[in-house]
């Protein structure tokens, strides 16, 4: 994905440092078989984290609640093997123009948690259809360094989009960012109003952002069935991780990193599960 697709998710209303959520935060539409992950699903009785006896190897152990992080079998992320087997998704993305607001919080009591993150979440009006099935764009946060690999490599930032349907089920597009020279200006733009402790929120009254600006009308993204990447861990989500990255310099990745890193899961198991490259050309809505 190029600098474009940054601009994808850039519309919103909030920027937020939390661990991977706030209402719908990261997941996607769940099979039919599979539940909707519910506010009582996402409860958190007990701290988890990144590292030590609260790190992602324990996130099972710590309560019966989190019991998916370790028994269940289409966990997230995953690393992603280069292929050209196509899928046939049917994908459309409706973004709109939102106002800008800024939070850093270390745990979100929403539907999902994401641990520590920046995250941005935003107005309403952008949705994004899935086959027939519409999802509303509730937020997007940042991983440091990447939670998905690419043949096993990862990106020093991973960004998730997180839409939700009416019946609570979520959708993830994943979007993958890699070093460059020149500065990313709609970046540019959180970094200057990044919170500067956890806890803090900001509303950027003068600052707007345009989401659908910069969407790729060619591009194409792995997809495949998955789950929250923080507990949890609840499946039935849809992930889509965009093939091509977007570019930032080192010293914006770092503003990132330096603030939330590292947050990111280890790749699970992929099992049984496929993994398709679905054409997003000519699916986007103009």
């Amino acid at each position: 994905m190029n600098q474009n697709i940054f601009s994808l998710g850039i519309g919103v209303l909030a920027v937020v440092t939390s661990a991977c959520s706030t209402k719908p935060n990261e997941s996607t539409e769940p099979a039919a078989s599979d539940p909707a992950p519910s506010a009582s699903t996402s409860a958190r009785p007990v701290h988890w984290g990144y590292d030590g006896d609260s790190g992602p190897t324990k996130w099972a152990t710590l309560t019966p609640v989190y019991a998916l992080c370790g028994e269940g079998k289409n966990q997230s992320p995953i690393n992603i093997v280069k292929s050209d087997a196509k899928g046939g998704t049917s994908w459309k993305f409706d973004y709109k123009t939102t106002s800008l607001r800024i939070a850093h919080n270390e745990h979100m009591d929403d539907i999902i948690d994401n641990g520590h993150t920046i995250q941005v979440t935003v107005d309403e009006g952008s949705t994004f259809t899935f086959g027939d099935k519409p999802f509303d764009l509730k937020q997007f946060h940042f991983h440091t360094p990447s939670e998905h690999t690419i043949d096993g490599q990862h990106a020093p930032m991973e960004m998730h989009m997180v839409h939700q349907s009416t019946d609570g089920s979520l959708a993830v597009v994943g979007i993958l960012f890699k070093e460059g020279q020149v500065p990313n200006e709609n970046f540019a733009k959180i970094i200057a109003n990044l919170p500067n402790a956890k806890g803090e929120s900001k509303h950027i009254t003068d600052a707007s952002l345009e989401l659908k600006v910069h969407l790729p009308a060619d591009n194409y993204a792995y997809h495949y069935m998955g789950s929250l990447t923080t507990p949890p861990c609840s499946e039935g989500v849809q992930w889509m991780v965009l093939r091509d990255p977007v570019t930032l310099t080192e010293d914006q990745i770092a503003e990132f990193s330096k603030r939330i890193g590292p947050n990111n899961r280890p790749t699970q198991s992929v099992n049984e599960r496929s993994v398709n490259l679905d054409d997003l050309k000519s699916k986007v809505a103009q």
